[in-house]
């Protein structure tokens, strides 16, 4: 199972970021093989940045989304590739990553957009 999450920097430790579209790079962690990838968000200017990210991480095979805002255009986009979100509490994106392990964290059913 593939995990992700916007963060500032290239880090687990990194605090989440607030805008999972507009996050300079975005956490992949790998339970089973307790790896990590990051991508860099190529789409951070773009029109439509949150579809694009969408597709980015479903090409990555990643099951689910840790983030405190998600627009109606990347909702839309993420329900038509099966990744569930998760609301992410302030923190960094281990303790983040570990809450929806520990199945604490609360999924998200509709679009979350950010307050800018």
């Amino acid at each position: 199972m593939k995990i992700a999450v916007p963060v500032k920097e290239k880090s687990l430790t990194s605090e989440v970021d607030d805008r999972f579209a507009r996050a300079a790079f975005i956490a992949i962690y790998d339970i089973e093989n307790e790896t990590v990838e990051f991508l860099e968000n190529e789409a951070i200017q773009a029109h439509g940045a949150g579809p694009k990210m969408v597709e980015a991480l479903s090409k990555k095979g990643t099951n689910i989304l840790i983030a405190k805002s998600v627009g109606q255009n990347a909702f839309t986009a993420i329900n038509q590739t099966g990744i569930k979100v998760y609301l992410a509490k302030d923190g960094t994106a281990e303790e983040n990553i570990k809450s929806v392990i520990e199945g604490t964290a609360t999924e998200l059913k509709e679009p979350r957009p950010s307050s800018h």
